[in-house]
């Protein structure tokens, strides 16, 4: 099993990434398992590689089926995987801000300073929305020039997520065949794998910082901001 995740979420997940930037991923991440072979496949569950292999396979067939090639081509998700990332690019900017100030004594709250990771849109958006009022609330504790802009900037990518927001999508696709809801599914799954492979190649290779960052997202971000924003989206 990829992942005991619920349905809607894996769907949710699915929905935001485009197949051929995820299949390309995907394609990159598999070679690069494969290169390391029993070491990184010893850090997995049993079989996962085959089954990450299988759900390949289905997103890449489900493609020749022109209502669902036609289905992927008209979602509207793209504004919300972009947002997100942006989102993400914010937090840690604001991780690194507050990470200074409390290296040089400064009381910061924890929740500034390292970012819990959330699930969904309306995670981010929470997130967002509380280390924007830390912000506020610690303004004379964070040196620094553009503090103002950051918080704006955090307070715009909040509403704009709540303007794009994913569970919009997530309630059409659910009026739509089961066709569709498998389709966006077996692409969440993917996603998922890609994200444990990443982690058990860089466990592996603890040690060894460059050959740990060659597990990445590089690919399936780098439609979004050039180089600088899928570095930070990796994250």
């Amino acid at each position: 099993m990829i992942t005991e995740t619920a349905r809607d979420q894996v769907i949710e997940l699915g929905i935001r990434h485009k197949a051929g930037y995820l299949l390309e991923q995907a394609g990159y991440t598999l070679a690069l398992a494969k290169l390391d072979g029993e070491p990184l496949y010893e850090l997995l569950p049993d079989n996962y590689i085959q089954e990450f292999t299988a759900a390949i396979d289905q997103v890449r067939d489900s493609l020749k089926d022109r209502a669902l090639a036609a289905e992927e081509s008209k979602s509207s998700t793209q504004a919300v995987n972009e947002a997100v990332r942006a989102a993400k690019i914010w937090r840690r900017k604001v991780n690194n801000r507050a990470d200074r100030a409390a290296r040089m004594g400064k009381q910061i709250p924890a929740a500034l300073i390292t970012a819990e990771g959330v699930k969904g849109v309306p995670g981010v958006i929470t997130q967002l929305d509380k280390m924007v009022k830390l912000l506020e609330a610690n303004v004379s504790s964070l040196s620094g020039a553009g503090l103002r802009s950051l918080i704006d900037e955090g307070k715009d990518l909040s509403d704009g997520l709540k303007a794009v927001d994913a569970s919009q999508e997530v309630k059409r696709l659910r009026e739509l065949s089961e066709k569709v809801h498998e389709f966006h599914y077996q692409k969440g799954l993917v996603y998922i794998a890609i994200k444990v492979i990443n982690g058990a190649g860089r466990e592996l290779h603890v040690h060894d910082p460059a050959a740990a960052t060659k597990y990445n997202l590089s690919i399936l971000n780098r439609r979004v901001g050039g180089k600088k924003a899928a570095a930070a989206a990796n994250a």
